[in-house]
């Protein structure tokens, strides 16, 4: 059953190293919080909205490998930026096209509505399911 608790009560059980996957909060929709306890939340499986959190710039620490690159281009993420400037390696990665027939209206919707995330999901699904194989098969 499901226990109902103020955020500031769930954030000290969080820091306490106390288990709050049975708990709802009661008061997140009328809270503004802090950038570090909305992280603190949606690492421990809770949702928080945008306008939920309270954002100061004073709350930002200054990181020189972030501040003082360069931002040139248009990167799809850090990795590729990093690999373009011969900071980081890049993996040569294989793009594999792969076709789907949905039936179902519902789920060709969420897959119409979802195609971003997609590709990341995708492909986390098949290495979760290549390496289960290679445990299931290793016996």
């Amino acid at each position: 059953m499901k226990k109902t608790m103020k955020t500031a009560e769930v954030l000290d059980l969080i820091r306490q190293g106390v288990s709050v996957e049975d708990i709802v909060l009661s008061d997140l929709e009328e809270k503004r919080l802090s950038f570090r306890d909305a992280l603190l939340l949606v690492e421990n499986g809770y949702l928080v909205s945008e306008k939920n959190m309270l954002y100061r710039d004073s709350d930002v620490v200054y990181d020189p490998d972030f501040e003082e690159v360069e931002w040139e281009g248009k990167y799809s993420n850090l990795k590729d930026m990093l690999s373009s400037k011969g900071i980081a390696k890049g993996k040569k990665e294989e793009v594999i096209t792969i076709e789907l027939s949905i039936e179902d209206e519902a789920v060709r919707e969420w897959l119409n509505n979802n195609t971003a995330k997609l590709k990341d999901l995708v492909n986390k699904l098949v290495t979760d399911l290549y390496h289960t194989d290679q445990i299931l098969h290793s016996k």
